[in-house]
């Protein structure tokens, strides 16, 4: 079923046609809110928080711009995080990292498994040093593969503010890249 038949059915009840909402969403709002925020227990609470608007306000949305709302209340809520994060800061009680098991590609050997681990760690490290409206762009555009005119509709914003701000984005990006001997002066400035 598309999205128009599952909130059709979700408007009139159905709790499995909402779980096939979220099931379908989760995993694009979860990685939005991660490369935003940098902390997984945060995204998730993000990810319980934008889909308990969407139950609540279930009678109200549409189909077609269902994405976006999404996203948009994902962007919101991992803005309301990081201010609450600023005026109550706490320290995880166990590295994020040691959470997360990747399976390795076989496709590659062992040195550029290692290699391809440190590159998405230092670009991770990178986003999360750029400021929250910089980085959330990046992550509609390159994480989520949104248009410009996608984002603008996300954010709220003008198109070419869009186009703007993805732009200053990866220059930051790439000036934060600039002395990483893992990348070359090709790669940084793509």
């Amino acid at each position: 079923m598309d999205d128009e038949d599952l909130l059709r059915r979700a408007r009139d009840g159905d709790r499995d046609a909402f779980s096939g909402l979220v099931i379908r969403h989760q995993d694009r709002l979860y990685t939005t809110a991660l490369r935003i925020l940098g902390n997984a227990a945060d995204a998730a609470d993000v990810v319980q928080e934008t889909l308990l608007r969407a139950w609540l306000h279930i009678g109200e949305l549409q189909a077609a711009g269902l994405r976006s709302w999404l996203l948009r209340v994902t962007v919101n809520c991992c803005r309301d995080q990081q201010r609450r994060q600023v005026r109550r800061p706490a320290t995880p009680l166990e590295d994020e990292a040691a959470n997360i098991v990747e399976l390795p590609d076989p496709s590659i050997g062992p040195e550029q498994e290692v290699l391809a681990h440190e590159r998405t760690a230092t670009v991770l490290a990178a986003l999360r040093q750029l400021p929250l409206d910089l980085r959330t762009v990046l992550v509609l555009r390159d994480v989520n593969d949104l248009s410009y005119d996608e984002i603008a509709a996300v954010l709220r914003i003008p198109t070419g503010t869009a186009k703007s701000r993805v732009n200053r984005a990866r220059l930051r990006l790439a000036e934060r890249l600039r002395g990483s001997a893992l990348f070359s002066d090709a790669e940084r400035s793509a």
